[in-house]
């Protein structure tokens, strides 16, 4: 962590004064099933930035809103269609292409996301040997 002048910032810069959310754009990738796939996503408060080693999602209006999106991200359902896209340990937007956009305004479980997708027992199964939980 570290001061930088908001006039160094180059790309983005209004994003600067907004809530938003960091993720690593490298997750692993030599463990064993079930995979993580993504490395831990964490808040971003106002009058934060950061370097390219995370990918930021945002901007957000509510730090509410943040948590909701990393609910979403640690849930088993979003990294298994996030599995789907990733072959290396690189994880750059590229990767979230299947991954459907919801209302950050509540926050996700699997249990819902199943719900909401129709998302059958055997599926399930199958995602849940894929896709270790996150804490």
């Amino acid at each position: 962590n570290g001061y930088i002048d908001k006039k160094s910032v180059k790309r983005n810069a209004n994003w600067v004064n907004s809530y938003k959310v960091f993720i690593s754009k490298a997750g692993s990738g030599s463990d064993s099933f079930p995979h993580q796939i993504l490395g831990v996503p964490f808040f971003g408060d106002k009058n934060t930035v950061c370097t390219e080693t995370f990918l930021v999602i945002g901007p957000y209006k509510t730090q509410d809103e943040c948590e909701n999106v990393i609910s979403y991200i640690k849930t088993r359902f979003f990294r298994f269609l996030v599995l789907l896209k990733k072959s290396t340990q690189n994880a750059a937007k590229g990767v979230y292409s299947f991954v459907p956009i919801q209302d950050f305004k509540e926050n996700w479980t699997d249990e819902k996301l199943y719900a909401k997708y129709g998302i059958t027992d055997e599926e399930i199964e199958f995602i849940e040997s894929m896709v270790r939980p996150m804490e």
